[in-house]
């Protein structure tokens, strides 16, 4: 079994999502840490002892939302990538949750699987993943 060389951490609220998510991009050949919230996502990713290449986060989830989780791995880890994905929310709530300093993207549910890849694929090859556009309004 060959040793995957790179992690992404996929978190959503939506068992059914994350599962697609999950297998979508372990068909890429990555590592996938899954979770189901914010701070499952958080503990996961501290027990894992892994570095991440990107978080690949829904919105709107409570207690704590995509933006939090996504600000607080960004406090960990400094070169975080990260994917918003929402059916609920346009970008327009990203610039509302002080996360323009963050480097990520954002990508309308519902989405297919190749969709899904297409982006993630973007995003790992952009050096700066604010020329990467995936949906935003």
């Amino acid at each position: 079994m060959a040793v995957l060389a790179q992690t992404i951490l996929v978190v959503d609220d939506e068992p059914s999502d994350l599962e697609m998510a999950r297998k979508a991009i372990e068909g890429l050949e990555f590592e996938v840490l899954a979770a189901e919230d914010g701070q499952s996502a958080l503990n996961l990713y501290r027990q894992c002892g892994k570095q991440v290449v990107l978080l690949v986060a829904d919105v709107a989830m409570s207690p704590m939302n995509g933006c939090e989780l996504a600000l607080q791995l960004a406090a960990i880890q400094l070169n975080l990538k990260v994917l918003f994905i929402s059916g609920y929310t346009g970008a327009g709530v990203l610039r509302r949750e002080k996360i323009a300093d963050l480097n990520a993207a954002f990508l309308r549910k519902p989405f297919t699987a190749e969709q899904l890849t297409t982006q993630v694929r973007a995003l790992l090859a952009a050096r700066d993943i604010q020329t990467v556009q995936s949906g935003v309004q």
